[in-house]
């Protein structure tokens, strides 16, 4: 089979002397396939079809490839009330997000403590590959998700590059399917109210068009006071879905989104900046034509661009600005054989990022890319081996390589591992300055060398039923070059520097049981270690013990949904010399909601209260920005 590469001759050498190794295996099932899955619980190999596999197929995906993955779907979204990405992403195991004073979150993955390395995929293009490598998921409203994805590292590295801490991939679909939306015009309205000031209201709204293709419109909006000074958010966001079928199996989709903010920016505590403001607009545009490719391929095809303008005051008045145009084209093959036992997935990107900053002036950076995956699958085995290589203007040729195995041991018994090497760029922020209202915080570092990373995980899964599971695995990651911040003790500024090494190894626990229709529970935790060789200091935000235990229930009488989270965090330092006067403690927060299902003059209704930190515990999430404390959010949705 060829494969035709829209890139450097160099890196259709460097894939195909990568290819050739792994001749012999072949991946069966598409990542686009996984993320159009939902929730099926069998333990009995199936044959996936190479065209679009529907969303009930998503955890058989997890169960049979070696990646450890872990899925939310739509219907268990909706079920739970889920009101944001990071709200979702939150009640997955082995996953914590930190939201940050403006724009932005810390997603930790499997307990790193990495502000870099999660790849954010959304609809398979990649979310945060900006410069600055932000992570701005509130843009994406949570009413047109169909799937979260989350791939623990190593990360298959057809996935993409900078995924060395993880990856998260985003599928929607918008709010029904095109066989629902025959039914009529489907719309959702959300108003809700709470602690600090908080406001925050959304509106969707899908209909089938005469032509027969379906469109959709989202927007949102947020206030919010905030409990220290300049700690306020305004934010709002617009979003315009269309797709339609096309003929000969292909289907054409157009995704245009907004989202503007305005906030403080308040500075920790022994470094204050009362008068420091930030503002943050992002336009988007997402075009995919996906179809089939002969009798057992298939394949897609985006196009895409982000436009961000980020403007920065300083608590000294100085004003900054940021314009950041970014414009990329990402290609995906698939192809397996009729009997399932051989398969290849091939993907290719283009990507030209154009930034221009006030203090650091004009940079750009294209990157071209390739990306193949293949497996072999007999019996109760299956063998993964995949390679890519990446070429990035001012940091060279960078290859990435990963491997796994997945073997059933028996009836609800498997067995996974994985190894892969893969390489990090630092991020616009880290060579030259954040964007996210941190002038007055951190400075950037243009002599910083890219991290090269080996990881590798194995671990145990049993599933006897649909009611239950358990999960045991062990991780290591050793990092070359690792990325590092120091803090002035005078200036108290963050800057990075390039470490020598360092390693990060611990064991991940976790499990769900059904108790009956109306009661469940579900587990989480994390023991590990890390060091920075040389110094012998902890990784920076990175606790030995986290830990995370939820408690679903409904009332039979009334249909209340019930959920109560208990999370555990260890001791941690923010700074890498491990300085006592900047170490987080430890700490335990309870958080609650309740739902209570209703009609309202015939419409479909529910009345939600949610409560964050429940006992007002005192912590702080980053240090010298300690949590607001308990929170209050009660508010109502309409479905009609």
């Amino acid at each position: 089979m060829t494969v035709s590469l829209l890139t450097s001759p160099r890196l259709f050498a460097v894939a195909a002397c990568c290819c050739l190794p792994c001749a012999a295996f072949v991946f069966p099932h598409t990542v686009q396939a996984a993320h159009e899955q939902a929730t099926s619980h069998g333990t009995e190999a199936t044959t996936l079809e190479t065209v679009v596999v529907t969303a009930d197929r998503l955890s058989e995906f997890a169960e049979q490839n070696p990646a450890m993955v872990e899925v939310l779907g739509r219907k268990e979204m909706s079920r739970r009330n889920l009101l944001s990405v990071e709200e979702a992403l939150g009640t997955m195991a082995g996953v914590e997000v930190k939201q940050s004073m403006g724009v932005g979150s810390r997603i930790s993955i499997r307990g790193s403590g990495k502000s870099g390395g999660v790849l954010v995929l959304l609809n398979g293009r990649p979310l945060n590959s900006n410069q600055f490598g932000s992570v701005d998921l509130a843009g994406i409203p949570v009413e047109t998700i169909e799937s979260i994805t989350v791939f623990k590292p190593p990360v298959p590295v057809w996935l993409g590059s900078g995924a060395s801490e993880g990856a998260i991939s985003i599928a929607t679909k918008g709010i029904t399917s095109k066989k629902e939306a025959d039914k009529g015009p489907a719309s959702k309205l959300r108003v809700a109210g709470g602690s600090y000031g908080t406001f925050e209201s959304s509106a969707s709204h899908q209909m089938r068009l005469a032509s027969g293709a379906t469109a959709m419109g989202s927007a949102t909006g947020k206030h919010r006071d905030g409990k220290r000074s300049n700690s306020d958010l305004d934010s709002g966001s617009l979003l315009v879905h269309w797709d339609d079928e096309l003929e000969e199996n292909r289907k054409l989709e157009f995704n245009g989104r907004f989202f503007t903010s305005e906030s403080g920016s308040p500075g920790p505590l022994d470094n204050p900046t009362p008068d420091a403001r930030q503002s943050y607009d992002k336009a988007s545009f997402d075009s995919r034509l996906s179809g089939l490719a002969g009798d057992s391929g298939d394949y897609a095809l985006n196009l895409y661009g982000d436009t961000i303008r980020v403007e920065d005051k300083s608590q000294t008045g100085l004003v900054s600005t940021l314009d950041d145009d970014k414009v990329g084209l990402k290609g995906e093959y698939n192809w397996n054989d009729a009997a399932d036992q051989w398969a290849l997935r091939t993907s290719t990107i283009l990507e030209h990022d154009d930034l221009d900053h006030t203090l650091s002036g004009s940079h750009q950076r294209s990157t071209a890319g390739i990306g193949v995956q293949t497996d072999r699958k007999w019996q109760d085995w299956t063998l993964t081996a995949g390679a890519r290589g990446d070429e990035v203007s001012d940091f060279g040729f960078n290859p990435a390589v990963s491997g796994g195995i997945h073997h059933v041991l028996g009836v609800g018994w498997s067995f996974k591992a994985n190894l892969g090497h893969s390489v990090n760029i630092p991020t616009f922020g880290q060579l030259y300055q954040p964007s996210h209202g941190s002038i007055d915080q951190t400075r950037g570092n243009p002599d910083l060398d890219k991290e090269k990373i080996l990881a590798a995980d194995a671990g145990v899964e049993y599933s006897p039923s649909k009611i239950a599971s358990l999960r045991l695995s062990i991780f290591r990651s050793d990092t070359d070059d690792p990325i590092l911040y120091q803090r002035d003790s005078t200036t108290h500024i963050y800057s990075p520097i390039n470490g020598d090494k360092a390693w990060r190894q611990g064991v991940e626990a976790g499990g769900k049981y059904t108790v009956n229709p109306r009661l469940s529970l579900e587990a989480n935790l994390i023991l590990q270690d890390s060091e920075v060789e040389g110094t012998g200091a902890e990784l920076t935000y990175t606790p030995h013990l986290t830990s995370k235990l939820t408690v679903q229930s409904t009332v039979p009488t009334s249909e209340t949904r019930l959920e109560t989270t208990l999370r555990y965090c260890g001791k941690q330092y923010s700074e890498m010399s491990n300085l006592e006067s900047q170490r987080l403690d430890e700490y335990v927060t309870v958080d609650g909601k309740l739902t209570q299902p209703f009609k309202l003059m015939g419409t479909n209704a529910e009345w939600f209260v949610n409560v964050e930190n429940l006992f007002d515990t005192g912590y702080s999430i980053h240090y010298g920005y300690p949590d607001e404390g308990i929170r209050l959010l009660t508010g109502l949705n309409l479905r009609f």
